[in-house]
């Protein structure tokens, strides 16, 4: 087995390399992220961190309903044999006990810093303009022609109901045509640029798109408006929880990287 690197007592093998290279990055990228554990892992077995059986069994439990168990391919996963298996998961519950008995997952996060970060970064907090419209839709041969006729049928909100059941190609007329609600760059740009121009209630003139020709009734709109702190304080909070965790992370590592300097060892030969 090539030996391509060791953190203290903790050896890093060219096939567990090419194993973690598998979950994307460069061979320099990969070999990063195998060092930062072996680093978590040898500072909690210092600190005499283990495993329960019990433990050990509810993790690999759970690994059945992962995607990528132990954050690899699938593909990979089933080429490991027990021991492996075994030690990747045990490792894993105790780096990630190590790293919660410093930074617990329910760390509360002030909320005068929540409320740091909305006013920071308030323009990022404002909901689009959006406009919400029901459409009918002739495609083929003389389309425009055929939908100014029908245009002219249509008085009323009732009247253009029971047009687009009847002769929209689209299969929103089920539902009178209706597109949902969507802001600027959702749809093609010729039927934004009469859905924004109208007025709730008001009902357009035929004209074409790339999808065909269209009849627009304008139901609703949205204009823009700032989003209350209060709606996303909960979100807020937790996005800013991850990233102070994550921050933690980081400079906790770069303090290991820095103690245990002399016992970090890359074996340039193995690599090429």
């Amino acid at each position: 087995m090539r030996i391509v690197a060791k953190v203290v007592n903790h050896e890093i093998s060219r096939k567990d390399l090419d194993r973690e290279m598998a979950c994307g990055g460069t061979e320099e990228q990969a070999l990063k992220r195998l060092i930062d554990r072996c680093l978590l892992l040898e500072k909690a077995d210092q600190l005499s961190f283990s495993v329960s059986d019990d433990e050990f069994e509810v993790s690999l439990m759970q690994l059945l309903d992962e995607d990528e168990p132990l954050g690899l391919p699938a593909s990979l996963v089933q080429e490991l044999n027990a021991q492996e298996m075994e030690t990747l998961i045990r490792r894993n519950i105790i780096i990630r006990k190590y790293v919660a008995s410093l930074y617990p997952d329910d760390m509360p996060i002030p909320a005068e810093k929540i409320k740091e970060l909305y006013q920071e970064q308030i323009e990022n907090f404002c909901c689009e303009e959006m406009v919400r419209c029901s459409h009918i839709l002739i495609k083929g041969e003389h389309a425009l022609e055929r939908l100014t006729a029908i245009r002219s049928q249509i008085h009323d909100a009732d009247d253009f109901k029971k047009v687009c059941e009847s002769y929209s190609d689209c299969p929103s007329n089920k539902c009178c045509g209706d597109l949902g609600y969507f802001p600027r760059g959702r749809l093609f740009s010729e039927i934004e640029e009469v859905a924004f121009s109208m007025q709730p209630g008001e009902i357009s003139m035929p004209f074409e798109s790339p999808e065909g020709c269209h009849i627009l009734m304008l139901t609703d709109r949205k204009c823009k408006c700032l989003i209350p702190f209060e709606d996303i304080e909960e979100s807020l909070g937790t996005h800013l929880g991850q990233m102070e965790r994550e921050y933690f992370l980081l400079r906790h590592l770069a303090e290991l990287y820095e103690e245990f300097y002399s016992q970090i060892l890359i074996f340039d030969d193995a690599l090429k």
